[in-house]
């Protein structure tokens, strides 16, 4: 029977491969094992012949189950999880077997779905097992836990949030924005007459490209507020995106060192400030249009504070 099921093996995975790199090279998306990554592309068939396709994961599979034939907390995950109940929300992924292991035979006495292909595992750089990533409904990566006692199982495989604009990331509502919040007496210009509109991009991101297309058409809606931008990527590209879309706003160099202070690591990410500066709205946004009702709700609690002055005043 190994030696019918070794042909087939490589025949998917062939086929996987070369379907892998010319969705890449046509694409170009952020494709990984990283928090905020898409998923790679690759397709396959599970232990029971089963079609595997990573492109249909997003809403339906939410998490992947990294494991090793020679790992002892691996087999312990394996029990635990012929009893879960929740079997149909995740696929256990392993390498090829050793050769002339019968391992992959094994794999038929599971009812839940094991993928096995060493290549992939690579593609997803995992270095550790069991690791377990959880997929968030976009088919982007929300959260990679090393599970270091299989006891935790159970807690990694919770259900993931349904969207990145659940997650709890950025600063808090109504503090200060780094560096733009003014104090009494200054005078420098650092927002615009109503406030700002602080954009974290990335030349790698999808829905970043959105934005990128849709950005001087917002820019025209709110004339009284100050775009300022943050972008993640090489300087040449991020200016090649700036010059294709016809941007002509000044930007910031994102990199990995600035996200202690600014709480932000998953794009595109929003903030509006007041004309003080300070955080009335934040979130993640998946496109252009998102964007601008975030906006626009900032909009609308600027005007009901200072409608609650007035009304302190005239009292």
């Amino acid at each position: 029977m190994k030696r019918v099921l070794d042909p087939i093996r490589k025949l998917f995975v062939s086929s996987r491969a070369k379907t892998q790199n010319t969705a890449l090279a046509e694409g170009d998306l952020p494709r990984g094992g990283n928090v905020g990554d898409f998923l790679p592309l690759f397709k396959g068939r599970d232990q029971m012949g089963r079609k595997v396709r990573s492109e249909t994961f997003p809403g339906r599979v939410s998490k992947l189950i990294f494991l090793s034939d020679s790992c002892g907390s691996c087999i312990e995950v394996l029990n635990q999880l012929a009893n879960y109940s929740l079997s149909n929300h995740f696929l256990v992924l392993k390498s090829d077997p050793e050769p002339y292991s019968d391992a992959d035979l094994e794999d038929i006495s599971y009812k839940f779905p094991i993928f096995r292909s060493s290549k992939i595992v690579e593609m997803f750089g995992i270095q550790r097992v069991p690791t377990i990533l959880t997929i968030n409904a976009e088919g982007r990566i929300e959260r990679v836990d090393e599970l270091a006692d299989p006891e935790q199982l159970g807690f990694c495989l919770e259900p993931s949030s349904p969207t990145w604009s659940k997650r709890d990331q950025g600063l808090p509502l109504g503090s200060p924005f780094p560096g733009y919040a003014l104090n009494a007496g200054d005078t420098v210009e650092m927002v615009g007459e109503e406030g700002a509109v602080v954009l974290f991009l990335s030349t790698d991101c999808l829905s970043c490209l959105d934005i990128f297309s849709k950005l001087n058409l917002l820019i025209d809606k709110w004339p009284g507020k100050r775009i300022v931008l943050y972008i993640q990527g090489e300087e040449s590209k991020v200016k090649s995106f700036l010059e294709e879309n016809q941007i002509n706003l000044p930007f910031h160099l994102y990199d990995p060192c600035q996200r202690e202070r600014f709480k932000t690591s998953v794009f595109p990410y929003h903030y509006s400030l007041s004309i003080e500066g300070y955080v009335l709205t934040k979130g993640t946004v998946k496109d252009a249009e998102e964007l601008e009702a975030f906006v626009d709700t900032g909009m609308d609690h600027t005007l009901k504070f200072e409608q609650g002055e007035q009304g302190g005043q005239g009292a």
